[in-house]
This record gives C-alpha cells, structure tokens and sequence, in this order.
C-alpha cells in the first residue's frame, strides 16, 4: 500500500520534467495491479493548483482533480481533527512543511509506504515513515511481481 505525494503526479504529468517516464510508469503500475493507495484529499488540490500554474490553463489543473477523484484503488483521507493531530505531531517533531506532515500522517495511519520526489520528506521523515522515490516503489513493486 501506498501514499503518494503530489510530487510524483506533478511529475508524471510534466513529461518535460526529469524523472517524469518513471513516475509515469510507477502510477500506471499500481493501477495495472490495482494496489491500494491513501492519499490526503488535499492531493486534489496540490496537484490541481501545480498543474495549473506549470500550464497557465486552470481547466487542466481542474481535470487533473476529477481524474484523480474518480481512480480505482484509492481511498482518499479527510484532514479531521484527528488526522491534523498526527500531522502536527509529525510537522514538528521532523521539521516538516504542513502538506508534508499531512502526506506523512495518512501514510503512518495507513500503514502505508510514502512516495514522493521531495526530498524533504525523503529525509526528514526517516525513522517515522517508510519512504521511498518513484525508482524505488516501482522497483519494489517489479521484485514482488516476480517473486510471486
């Protein structure tokens, strides 16, 4: 099970972006396996106010949202009381930015593996939450395809 952060579905949609045929590739994989993923509902929101900006074309940043609302396989979690409470503790505790709490704190609550290209969250996370970049959750993926 996954998290994946709005880094990685930026960079999936800028194929002019480095790393972009991976986090491609990554996300087409979790659907093909239909591997369930948790993501905060503010992942429509960063995803469609990046896109919109990188595009200068706020229609595409609102058709990224809806694609995303609509995906198989993914559970999107409410930022309640709760959950802002396990975000704060993880904001402050790892030096994080609110957004990258919040994506922590729905992969700690999930059980979940966090993607992500931030390298903020790759480091400051290390010991609260597994993480990992798109290379590695999609080489991950690849060993236990095999395996099995």
């Amino acid at each position: 099970m996954f998290t994946i952060d709005a880094s990685v579905y930026v960079n999936a949609a800028n194929v002019a972006e480095a790393g972009s045929p991976v986090s491609r590739g990554l996300l087409d994989r979790i659907g093909d396996l239909q591997t369930p993923v948790f993501s905060p509902t503010l992942l429509l929101v960063e995803v469609a106010g990046a896109l919109a900006r990188a595009t200068d074309d706020a229609a595409e940043g609102v058709a990224a949202a809806r694609k995303l609302r609509t995906m198989p396989d993914h559970t999107r979690a409410v930022l309640d009381d709760l959950l802002a409470e396990e975000a704060v503790q993880l904001a402050t505790q790892c030096r994080l930015r609110g957004a990258d709490a919040v994506y922590g704190a729905v992969a700690k609550r999930h059980g979940c593996k966090l993607v992500t290209r931030d390298q903020q969250q790759l480091d400051r996370l290390k010991g609260a939450v597994t993480c990992l970049t798109p290379e590695e959750a999609l080489a991950q993926l690849d060993a236990a395809t095999a395996a099995s």
